[in-house]
């Protein structure tokens, strides 16, 4: 009896394996006469994308409450122009219409409101050509000069601090050597970040220390100060800081949005919490070179190993074609940080095209502020608010 129920049992597993392998080639036959493989790859990974993969970017009153209106859509001609002149084309106009009073009134009001809540300027690094960079008296100066929103970079400690700190090491900023990522946070305070700074005799600044996170979003959110948080750091622990950050100040999420480079660092936060409004910063050849510049190009490689700088070199290749098709869509980014000699009218137009806003970094010369702000009408970083 076993042996025949045994036996019954493998015929029944045969006839089923036969069953579906018929089923499975005859779909596999018909979906290959219908469609070529590559429209159903394209369809799989459409899906995956959509399903699995994305981001969706915060809700449009969230994004606009922290980016403000857009500079497109302020009409910059009522700096130039009369309300009059807006209004009606001619004197007879006004004088037929008995409201026009009331709507250049509420045409004056609405134009002051979108300038007041737009972010033209943003203080790169707090304006660090004015005050040190990335420190307390940089926003200070900055909120007394009522700029729109403040940058600034986050990296952490040996012993997992969150400060505010750009370079890899301290020594631009303190004339002192040594590595962030190898000095503790009691370390790092016996340093002034304002030792070679070309303003320190004039503005008397001396003793400036580098800045702990905590005790900068204690008093940006004090001040209603909106801020761009770059995050210089990688793994897991940044994204846990961030995450715990927005947890305790909730306020962030109308007063803060973040930034970095890397892509996965972006991701990895909004995966987790996709109510944080996020963008990416942006130039030619990040991987593998340190700096870029319209006329130079990506200079400086990164690596002196020429299979590593290949493979940067591929990977900035990926990047340059998937960040404006492909990865801004997964991110669910608000905005970008472009570096300044890559926005055109052109580049304006397609990420308008995709609803996400436009700031350029990092503008000093007044001649070129005139132009983001007037021609192109893109908000932009800058290092000093003085011009």
């Amino acid at each position: 009896m076993k042996i025949l129920k045994c036996l019954e049992i493998g015929s029944t597993a045969v006839l089923l394996w036969l069953y579906l392998e018929t089923i499975f080639s005859l779909i596999i036959d018909c979906f290959y006469f219908t469609l070529p493989w590559f429209v159903w790859g394209a369809i799989a990974v459409i899906v995956l994308m959509k399903f699995f993969i994305h981001v969706p970017t915060p809700n449009d009153v969230q994004v606009k409450k922290f980016l403000g209106i857009d500079p497109l859509e302020i009409d910059y001609v009522a700096d130039f122009m009369s309300f009059d002149n807006i209004l009606c084309e001619n004197e007879e106009d006004l004088k037929e219409n008995e409201y026009d009073d009331e709507k250049k009134e509420e045409l004056r009001l609405k134009h002051e409101e979108d300038d007041k809540n737009c972010i033209r300027v943003c203080a790169h690094r707090g304006a660090g050509f004015d005050y040190p960079e990335n420190s307390l008296s940089a926003f200070r100066n900055a909120y007394q000069k009522g700029v729109g929103a403040i940058e600034f970079d986050l990296a952490l400690t040996k012993d997992n601090v969150p400060i505010l700190f750009h370079d890899n090491n301290i020594d631009r900023l303190t004339g002192f050597e040594g590595n962030i990522s190898d000095m503790t946070w009691n370390d790092l305070q016996a340093y002034d970040i304002s030792a070679t700074h070309c303003l320190r005799e004039k503005l008397n600044l001396h003793g400036e220390r580098i800045a702990s996170f905590e005790e900068v979003l204690v008093e940006t959110l004090k001040n209603g100060q909106r801020m761009f948080i770059d995050i210089k750091a990688s793994g897991n622990e940044i994204v846990n800081v961030v995450l715990d950050a927005f947890k305790k100040y909730p306020d962030l999420y109308n007063q803060a949005a973040i930034s970095s480079f890397n892509p996965l660092t972006v991701y990895n936060i909004r995966k987790k919490d996709p109510k944080i409004i996020a963008g990416m910063a942006y130039r030619p050849g990040f991987f593998t070179y340190f700096n870029y510049n319209g006329q130079k190009g990506p200079w400086e490689p990164r690596y002196n190993s020429l299979h590593m700088h290949l493979l940067a070199s591929m990977m900035d290749l990926i990047h340059d074609w998937a960040f404006p098709r492909l990865t801004y869509y997964l991110l669910g980014l608000s905005f970008v940080l472009l570096h300044k000699d890559l926005i055109s009218p052109e580049v304006v137009r397609l990420w308008n095209n995709r609803e996400v806003r436009v700031f350029a970094w990092t503008v000093n010369l007044s001649s070129e502020k005139t132009h983001f702000l007037r021609n192109l009408k893109v908000s932009y970083l800058t290092d000093t608010l003085l011009s």
